[in-house]
């Protein structure tokens, strides 16, 4: 099994290229940068924490989003749920993450 803190950058890294239509974004001021930089703040090293942002950076380069889905990412960080403390146990759906990405290296 691998490290919490690994897993934990590994689940964001698999969110933002798997579930890109919530998470990337094209242009300034956005929600879902907001929430996406809000979940990289979380990393464990500041070292994962640049890479997080740099990942979001590139694929923002290759995504459009809707406004539902910018409404979306607003409701979510409205909520108050999405927090570190949330995805360090593993309530991922707090942050808008499905509840077992990890699933996808079975």
């Amino acid at each position: 099994m691998w490290p919490m803190k690994f897993r934990l950058f590994e689940i964001i890294m698999i969110f933002i290229f798997g579930l890109s239509s919530v998470f990337v974004v094209s242009g300034c001021g956005s929600a879902c940068k907001d929430l996406a930089n809000k979940i990289c703040d979380c990393q464990p090293t500041r070292a994962k924490e640049d890479r997080c942002k740099i990942s979001i950076d590139a694929a923002a380069d290759n995504f459009d989003l809707s406004d539902e889905d910018e409404d979306r990412c607003q409701e979510i960080l409205d909520s108050g749920y999405c927090t570190c403390e949330a995805l360090a146990v593993g309530a991922y759906s707090a942050c808008g993450l499905s509840a077992d990405p990890m699933s996808v290296f079975e």
